[in-house]
C-alpha cells in the first residue's frame, strides 16, 4: 500500500484551490469570523459574518459548477460568482441575525435552498440522464468521506493538544478545541469534500458504476425501516378514523422520518430500478408513494389542527407547505411510477428559496395571520375563549416581527408612545408594551410565562425570609420522584405521587397523609388575580391530618401540561413539616 506523498497532497490542495477560489475563500472567511466571534468583544457582528459567509459554500459550489458545464471563460467564471457574493452581502444587510426565531428559521430556509441548488444546478437546462444521480452519489459519498476524516482529524489533534497539556504542562485553554473544530469544520472539511466533487459532469452518463454498499444500506436498513414506519402511520389512521379523532402533534415526526429515510432509499437505488434481478426495487417505489399519500394527509391535518384556532406562524407554514410537497410528490410517482428524481431537489429548493422574502414569504403570510387574528379577539373578545390569552399571543408575535402596522390596523383604540425599535428583541420590554396596548382594547395581557400558557403549567413559590414552623417535629425536602424510604428516627417516611389523580400521599407508620395537588391547582386556575408564574408561597401550601399527626406540604415548584380545561400534574418539589 502506497501512501500519498506531501507532493501529491500539495497538488491535491492547488488543485481544488484552483478549481473553487471562491469557495475555499467564503470557507476561510467564515472560520475567521466564528474564531473572532469567540474572543472579540463584537461577537454578535462576528457571528452574523460567519453565518452568512457560510452560505458562500454551497452557493459558490453551485456558481462555478454551472459555469464549468457552461464551458464559460474563467472571466465570466467570476463574474458569476462575483455575483453570489453581492447576493450573500445584501442578506447580510438585510437580515438581523440569529436572535430571533423567525430570522433564524429563515436562515436555515435559505440554507437549504443553497444546498439544494448544488444537487440540480450545473444540471439546469439539460435533459435528466444517468450522469445526475452519479454526480449526485459521488456528492453525497464525498460529504460522508469529508466528514469522517474531518473528525478523525479533529480527535487525534485533540489528544495531541491534550497530552502536550498533561506531559509538559502547557496550558492549553479549553476554547482552542472549539477553534480548532471550527477551522477544521469550515476549510479542511470543505477542501476534502472538494477534491471529491466530479468534472466533466455530462461525461457522467457513461458511468455505469455502483457501489453495492449503497444498494445493501437500502435493501436491508432504509427499506425495513420504511415499511415498520408505513405499518405504524397505517395502524394510527385506522385508528383516528374508527374513533374520530384528530392526528396527534406528535405524528409530524413519525412522517418527517417515513420520508427522509422512504426517499433517500428511493434515490439510492433509482439506476437499479430497471434491472430485472432487482425487482424489488419498484415495488418498493411503488408502495413507498402509495404509503405517503395517506402519510401527507394526516401530517397537513395535524397542522392544520393547530393553524385553525391559533393562526399561521413560520413552523407551522413551513409545516404545511412541506406536507403540500410531500403530497404532490407522492402523487407524482404513484401516476407516474418512471419520473425522473431531479425535480425532488429542483421543486424543494424552488419551495425554500420563494417563500424567504416577499408578499409570499413564510414570514409576511404569518404575520398577516397574526394580525387577523388579533383583530377578531379584539373586536369580539366575548365570543373567544380565553381571549386575552389568546390576544396576548398574538400580539406578542407582532411585536416580535416589529409589524406596528398590523398592529395599528387591528387594534381600534390610539397606539400608546412606545420604543418600537427596541421592542423586537427584549421580552421584557414586549410585555410591558403589550399589557398597554391590550388595555388600550380593554383586554388584559397575560405574559409569556404565565402559569396558564398553553400546553404548560408551571408554577413557582416566591422566597421567604422567615417561614413559621412552630408546632413540627420534623422537616423534610421531598419531591414526586421519591422512591426510598427516608429514616426519621426509628420510624420513616415513604412519599407516593399518583401522576392520575394528582394526589401525593405521606405514609409514616400506619398512618397515612393526603395532599389533593390537583384541586390546589384547579383553585388556583378559577382564581383571575393569579397571571404570573411566582406565586405567594402560601398559596401553594397543604394541610393534612390524621388522628395522630399533622402535617403541611410547603410546595416550591409544581410542573405540568395542560389542554383546555384539564391538567395533568407531572413533578413537584416542596418542603414537609410533620409533627404530632
Amino acid at each position: 500500500m502506497r501512501f500519498p506523498s506531501l507532493a501529491t497532497l500539495a497538488g491535491h490542495a492547488r488543485d481544488v484551490l484552483t478549481r473553487f477560489p471562491w469557495t475555499m475563500a467564503a470557507g476561510t472567511l467564515a472560520a475567521v469570523a466564528a474564531i473572532a466571534a469567540t474572543i472579540g468583544k463584537g461577537d454578535e457582528e462576528w457571528a452574523r459574518v460567519a453565518m452568512v459567509a457560510a452560505l458562500g459554500l454551497p452557493l459558490t459550489v453551485a456558481l462555478t459548477l454551472l459555469a464549468e458545464e457552461r464551458g464559460w471563460t474563467p472571466v465570466r467564471k467570476a463574474a458569476l460568482n462575483a455575483a453570489g457574493v453581492a447576493l450573500l452581502i445584501l442578506f447580510y444587510l438585510v437580515w438581523p441575525g440569529p436572535d430571533q426565531k423567525h430570522e433564524l428559521i429563515r436562515y436555515f430556509q435559505f440554507s437549504a435552498g443553497l444546498h439544494l441548488l448544488v444537487a440540480a444546478l450545473p444540471f439546469w437546462g439539460q435533459r435528466e440522464t444517468s450522469a445526475f444521480w452519479q454526480y449526485n452519489r459521488r456528492l453525497f459519498l464525498g460529504f460522508l468521506r469529508a466528514n469522517v476524516f474531518s473528525a478523525v482529524l479533529f480527535i487525534g489533534l485533540a489528544i495531541a493538544l491534550g497530552a502536550i497539556d498533561r506531559l509538559f504542562g502547557v496550558d492549553i485553554q479549553e476554547e482552542v478545541y472549539g477553534r480548532l473544530w471550527i477551522a477544521i469544520a469550515f476549510v479542511v472539511n470543505t477542501a476534502i469534500f472538494l477534491a471529491a466533487v466530479p468534472s466533466n459532469l455530462r461525461g457522467l452518463a457513461e458511468d455505469a458504476s455502483y457501489p453495492r454498499v449503497l444498494k445493501v444500506f437500502a435493501q436491508y436498513i432504509l427499506t425495513p425501516l420504511v415499511f415498520i414506519y408505513l405499518i405504524i402511520l397505517l395502524a394510527y389512521l385506522v385508528k383516528i378514523v374508527a374513533g374520530g379523532e384528530w392526528p396527534s402533534g406528535w405524528i409530524g415526526w413519525l412522517v418527517a422520518s417515513v420520508a427522509v429515510a422512504g426517499m433517500l432509499g428511493f434515490l439510492l437505488v433509482h439506476p437499479l430500478r430497471d434491472q430485472t434481478s432487482e425487482s424489488w426495487i419498484r415495488t418498493y417505489a411503488r408502495w413507498l408513494f402509495i404509503g405517503l399519500i395517506p402519510a401527507a394527509l394526516m401530517f397537513l391535518v395535524a397542522f392544520w389542527k393547530r393553524i385553525l384556532p391559533y393562526g399561521l406562524t413560520e413552523p407551522r407554514l413551513l409545516g404545511v407547505l412541506l406536507g403540500m410537497w410531500l403530497l404532490v410528490i407522492a402523487l407524482n410517482y404513484t401516476l407516474r411510477q418512471g419520473a425522473g428524481i431531479r425535480r425532488i431537489p429542483v421543486s424543494l429548493a424552488i419551495l425554500f428559496l420563494v417563500t424567504l422574502y416577499g408578499p409570499i414569504s413564510v414570514t409576511t403570510l404569518s404575520v398577516r395571520s397574526q394580525g387577523r387574528r388579533l383583530a377578531r379577539l379584539v373586536s369580539a373578545p366575548a365570543e373567544v375563549k380565553h381571549a386575552d390569552r389568546e390576544a396576548s399571543a398574538a400580539l406578542r408575535f407582532l411585536l416580535e416581527h416589529g409589524a406596528r402596522r398590523q398592529i395599528a390596523a387591528a387594534v381600534p383604540a390610539t397606539l400608546p408612545a412606545l420604543p418600537w425599535d427596541s421592542l423586537v428583541k427584549s421580552g421584557g420590554r414586549q410585555d410591558s408594551a403589550a399589557s398597554r396596548i391590550l388595555a388600550s382594547a380593554g383586554l388584559r395581557y397575560q405574559p409569556r410565562y404565565s402559569p396558564w400558557s398553553e400546553g404548560y403549567l408551571y408554577l413557582r413559590a416566591r422566597q421567604e425570609r422567615a417561614t413559621r414552623i412552630g408546632g413540627y417535629d420534623w422537616m423534610l425536602n421531598v419531591n414526586s420522584r421519591d422512591t426510598t424510604p427516608i429514616p426519621i428516627g426509628s420510624d420513616s417516611v415513604r412519599v407516593r405521587f399518583d401522576t392520575t389523580a394528582g394526589f401525593a400521599r405521606v405514609r409514616m407508620g400506619s398512618d397515612t397523609l393526603h395532599f389533593d395537588l390537583h384541586r390546589l391547582v384547579n383553585q388556583l386556575a378559577r382564581d383571575s388575580i393569579l397571571v404570573r408564574y411566582d406565586l405567594p408561597a402560601d398559596r401553594l401550601r397543604l394541610t393534612s391530618n390524621t388522628g395522630a399527626r399533622r402535617a403541611i406540604l410547603a410546595l416550591e415548584s409544581l410542573d405540568g401540561s395542560r389542554k383546555e380545561n384539564s391538567v395533568r400534574l407531572t413533578s413537584w418539589s416542596g418542603v414537609l413539616f410533620l409533627g404530632k
